[in-house]
């Protein structure tokens, strides 16, 4: 079974799942951000709910991003510990908006055709977008991520013919998209449940084992080192990334 997580908007979830994606058990909170202090919490629950314990579990999954810096911290740091603490389950991950264009892939709003656009808050107004295809039962990734200011989305989206869109950028500038994008009202954020599915479905950019699980940040960290004086430790020294 596969224990998923979704950190990297305000939304928190954990998913149980089974081996073919189908959720067992969901937890899901849309009021946050609060990962830190419920993530774990989902996790136990969700296992509990169904009746299953760690034996049960062969993949620990997260949603890599683009997103929230501190989300996507908490997220892919606690599914490294819980598959590290386990020393059996393998850890996986799959960027947040390919789990929300096989969702919206499975949309009743994609029934219609056209492509599928998923839109991540990215704050500062801007959205975080990729562009697909459905793909027989999965999702093809047609265009790379972009970060899109609200105040170009409508012609950015336009641009691109019908599509339809979703995730928590779709519902936070509703008011801001074209005639031809139409919002799927199922899927307002990117959840756990969807991560597991992604990773159970094969969707584009899954990736496998700790030294490639790590975070799509899709820009520059807001927070800003502040530089070393002379003197100073580590003053004309390169910049060391932090691991998650």
């Amino acid at each position: 079974m596969i224990v998923a997580l979704e950190t990297a908007t305000t939304a928190c979830s954990a998913a149980l799942c089974a081996t073919d994606g189908s959720v067992v058990a969901e937890r899901v909170s849309l009021a946050g951000p609060a990962h830190s202090r419920l993530l774990l919490p989902f996790v136990r629950e969700v296992l509990e709910e169904a009746g299953r314990g760690w034996d049960d579990v062969g993949t620990v999954a997260a949603g890599l991003g683009p997103g929230a810096f501190t989300g996507l911290r908490i997220g892919i740091a606690t599914a490294r510990a819980l598959a590290q603490a386990d020393g059996r389950a393998e850890l996986a991950g799959v960027p947040t908006l390919s789990a929300l264009a096989l969702a919206l892939a499975g949309a009743p709003e994609a029934a219609s055709g056209g492509r599928l656009v998923p839109l991540v808050d990215g704050r500062r107004r801007e959205v975080f977008a990729a562009v697909f295809e459905p793909d027989g039962d999965g999702v093809r990734q047609i265009e790379d991520v972009a970060v899109v200011p609200a105040d170009e989305l409508a012609g950015w989206l336009a641009d691109r013919g019908p599509v339809v869109v979703g995730g928590d950028g779709a519902a936070l500038y509703g008011e801001l998209l074209p005639p031809s994008a139409r919002a799927a009202a199922g899927v307002v954020a990117p959840t756990a449940a969807m991560v597991g599915r992604a990773v159970a479905c094969g969707a584009p950019g899954v990736v496998r084992g700790p030294d490639l699980v790590l975070p799509l940040y899709g820009r520059a960290p807001d927070a800003k080192p502040r530089a070393a004086g002379p003197g100073s430790p580590g003053a004309g020294g390169p910049t060391r990334g932090c691991a998650p």
